[in-house]
This record gives structure tokens, C-alpha cells and sequence, in this order.
């Protein structure tokens, strides 16, 4: 069996690396890409059966994760991310993941998970298990599953503000906003724009996430000219 790992946390990656080398009698290779764009760019005959991969580089989700499932040559993809919200985690299993998994299961968690998808199974880590469990139970969605981002825009829309002053103060494009936009429409399923305000401005909504505006624009200010020309590349093909 052939592996990818995709991961731009190269401690992370070359301790993992280790770890399923020992783990797994018979592994052939595993191969570690830093980025989407780099694994997505490999040699034909790099192809591997397994694909391992975060949803979160250089501390931003990057879309570009969806264009794995749409390569020529599928392989069973488990998502290993610091990424854990209900909406994400569901999505990517519709998209066609067959494990998702935390970056803070235990090492046997991602052994199991391995073993179940190569027999054709699904397979969430516990702590996801309990995630989707307490929201069923909640009965829908959590506004504390929102990553800064998403809270800072409805911050944002509880103002009234244009969405272009919204995208300047977050530091980000236009293209971006309005995905983020579609994304919070479809989280709560909310057929209309008015709805999404309307849940934006319900009292108390916001009540925890006050500070949200000055935790993402400072942490946007960080990112690189070149992170923000890949992002909107992977907006361009939504």
C-alpha cells in the first residue's frame, strides 16, 4: 500500500510517517506533499491508494481540498485535521472521505480508521462521534462549531455593513465573502440572504464572540501575498 500524507506541519508529518512505517507490516511508501497545489502536481507515478490529508494550511481552510476527489485517480481519502466543525465534517463525507478524524485522536484511532477504509468502510474517531451525537441531540446546528471567520462575517451582517467593508475589515476577497456567505446559508439552511441577516441580528446570537473581528483580521494580516492568490484560485473552482 501506497500513502500521502498532505500537510504542511512537517514535525507533525515526519513523526506520523514514523509512526505508520512501524505501524503497518507491508506499507510501501508514504509520500508527503506540503500543499494541495503540490500533491495535486505530482508524477503520475506517485499515485497512491490512501490519501491522509489536513483541511486547514497556514492556519486557513483551504477549499482546494475538494479537488482530490475530482483527480483522475482516486484514492480513499481520510481527513486528519485540526478542523472539527459539524457542517465540515459533513460535508466531506457526502463529498466522498471515507474517515475523518481529529488531530487529537489517538494514534490507534487512525490505525483503526486505516484498517476499516481499506475493507471498504466508513469510519469517524470518537470525539467526532460525540460531536455529531450533541448536535443531533441540540437539534441542528451550534454557533460555537462557527470557525472566527464565519463568526466575524455575521458579526459583520448584524451591522449592516456592505459586504464590502466586511471583506476589507476581514481582508479578504470578494469571491471569498460570498462563499463563506453560501457556506453559513447552507450550515443553517436558509433559502434566503434576509434569513441569514435576521439570524445574525437575534439577540444574544453574538453574545460570545465580541472579540472575533480583531482575532481573524490579525490573523488574515499574516498571510502571505501567495496564500491569498491560492485561496482565490480554489474559490475560482467552486
Amino acid at each position: 500500500m501506497k500513502i500521502a500524507l498532505i500537510d504542511n506541519h512537517r514535525i507533525f508529518t515526519d513523526a506520523l510517517k514514523e509512526n505508520l512505517l512501524k505501524s503497518l507490516p507491508g506499507l510501501e511508501r508514504i509520500s508527503i506533499y506540503g500543499s494541495i497545489e503540490a500533491f495535486m502536481a505530482r508524477p503520475r507515478e506517485d499515485s497512491a491508494q490512501l490519501v491522509i490529508t489536513e483541511l486547514v494550511f497556514n492556519g486557513r481552510y483551504d477549499k482546494g481540498v475538494d479537488l482530490i476527489f475530482s483527480a483522475e485517480h482516486k484514492a480513499d481519502v481520510i481527513i486528519l485535521t485540526s478542523m472539527s466543525d459539524e457542517w465540515h465534517i459533513r460535508s466531506y463525507m457526502n463529498l466522498g472521505a471515507r474517515a475523518f478524524l481529529t488531530k487529537t485522536c489517538p494514534f490507534q484511532e487512525l490505525l483503526d480508521a486505516i484498517a476499516q477504509v481499506r475493507k471498504g468502510n466508513l469510519f469517524l474517531s470518537q470525539d467526532i462521534q460525540d460531536m455529531l451525537w450533541a448536535g443531533i441531540k441540540a437539534g441542528g446546528p451550534s454557533l460555537d462549531s462557527l470557525s472566527s471567520m464565519e463568526m466575524a462575517i455575521l458579526e459583520g451582517l448584524s451591522r449592516d455593513e456592505p459586504f464590502k467593508m466586511i471583506a476589507k475589515n476581514l481582508n479578504i476577497s470578494m469571491i471569498e465573502l460570498k462563499y463563506h456567505r453560501r457556506m453559513l446559508m447552507e450550515r443553517f439552511s436558509l433559502k434566503h440572504f434576509a434569513n441569514l441577516v435576521a439570524l445574525a441580528k437575534k439577540p444574544g446570537i453574538l453574545s460570545t464572540g465580541n472579540n472575533q473581528n480583531y482575532v481573524v483580521r490579525e490573523r488574515e494580516k499574516k498571510a502571505s501575498g501567495a496564500d491569498v492568490r491560492r485561496r482565490k484560485l480554489a474559490m475560482s473552482v467552486i
